[in-house]
């Protein structure tokens, strides 16, 4: 995954904090990518506060840890607000949620419990970028167990607004874990069959996950 590799780029010191990432030309050469998949892995960075946007607006550099400059940015702002986006999942994924504690298989129960593992395991290291996938996949997978059609394609509709929903930092101490507690429960909840724990457990883990990335307490859904 460019993301994860261009992390290891900054963790082993290819890269320092303060320094100018390489022009994209030469990086997208470098790593035998398009420059379309490095700008989205670069998106992703920047959303998470790994690297931020010269003043000049053209290039990047290396967050400090101690860089107060590396605050989340919603790139789709001229078209939703943040607040839209949690008001959008809160809606559907609840719904969703309820649909799967209704009809579901052993089977796909596994796939959201290995799901969490996954999460678990990025959260341990601190892997921003496979939290976040997990975290985007969890979700997918629920969307998918409901089987609804029209809430599958709403959500692949819009997936790289969602996605980078999911990517805001998270670095407030314990808040990784917190998600995953919150996943746990709304897997709990459908494995028992009851939709009306699943809404509710997704409900929370939402507006939990929005003020986590930023939200107001007014603005939460």
């Amino acid at each position: 995954m460019t993301v994860t590799h261009l992390q290891e780029m900054i963790r082993d010191g290819r890269i320092k904090p303060g320094e100018a990432l390489p022009p994209q030309r030469d990086l997208a050469r470098d790593l035998n990518i398009s420059r379309a998949t490095l700008r989205e892995a670069l998106s992703i960075l920047a959303t998470i506060g790994q690297i931020v946007a010269k003043p000049s607006g053209r290039g990047f550099v290396v967050s400090s840890e101690d860089d107060t400059l590396a605050t989340p940015s919603w790139r789709f702002a001229a078209r939703y607000s943040l607040r839209e986006v949690y008001q959008f999942r809160y809606i559907v994924e609840s719904n969703a949620a309820q649909l799967a504690a209704i009809d579901h298989t052993k089977e796909e129960v596994e796939e959201l419990k290995d799901s969490i593992e996954a999460f678990r395991k990025a959260a341990r290291a601190l892997d921003l970028a496979a939290y976040a996938q997990a975290d985007f996949d969890f979700h997918r997978i629920i969307l998918r167990i409901s089987g609804n059609k029209l809430l599958i394609d709403m959500h692949q509709t819009f997936a790289s607004v969602l996605f980078e929903s999911q990517c805001l930092p998270t670095e407030r101490p314990g808040s990784l874990w917190n998600a995953v507690t919150e996943h746990e429960r709304v897997v709990e909840a459908i494995a028992m069959n009851d939709p009306e724990g699943a809404s509710y457990y997704m409900r929370k883990h939402i507006s939990m996950a929005g003020s986590r990335a930023g939200l107001l307490p007014s603005e939460l859904p």
